[in-house]
């Protein structure tokens, strides 16, 4: 115990100061906390401007002529705007007939690259959807080393057949 007396002793002191200081900071505190009016004037000695500069500290004030909305009625008047605002606008006339345009995509089939390789390189560019099922089709027909290298051209979108016969022929 008496290894630890030095700890005590300084626990102990600290304790002490700090309860002091505590005592110390709540008898202090009122004297130095004073209104926040303008100049410790109270509310009944106040003007209107000046009870309006002190009340906009901490509140919203607003003159009694403005007219104050509900969230309701503000949802009420804009919807009644947008109804306006559509009403003012010609009709619109039906769209014109859009061509359209065949997407030509290009790929470059590298020598040694797999049916799941070139499955990839399809489903990336966008011209197959289910990489899965591509190389299922080239494994049942047995097409999966008959990938011709080169460049392959897709117009459009193709049936899956049809990418599998393009694939395994010369361009």
């Amino acid at each position: 115990m008496l290894t630890n007396k030095s700890l005590l002793y300084g626990l102990g002191i600290g304790l002490i100061i700090g309860a002091s200081l505590l005592q110390l900071m709540n008898v202090a505190k009122p004297s130095a906390v004073k209104t926040d009016l303008i100049k410790g004037a109270t509310i009944s000695e106040m003007d209107r401007v000046q009870l309006k500069e002190a009340a906009s500290k901490y509140f919203q004030v607003f003159d009694n002529d403005q007219k104050m909305l509900s969230q309701t009625q503000v949802d009420a008047l804009v919807l009644q705007k947008v109804k306006e605002e559509k009403d003012k606008q010609p009709a619109e006339q039906p769209p014109a007939p859009v061509k359209e345009v065949v997407k030509e995509t290009y790929i470059f089939v590298s020598s040694g690259l797999n049916a799941g390789n070139v499955g990839d390189l399809l489903v990336t560019s966008g011209v197959i959807t289910d990489r899965k099922a591509f190389e299922d089709m080239m494994y049942q027909q047995q097409l999966n080393e008959k990938i011709v290298s080169g460049v392959h051209v897709f117009k459009g979108p193709m049936e899956l057949a049809r990418v599998v016969s393009n694939i395994t022929t010369r361009p």
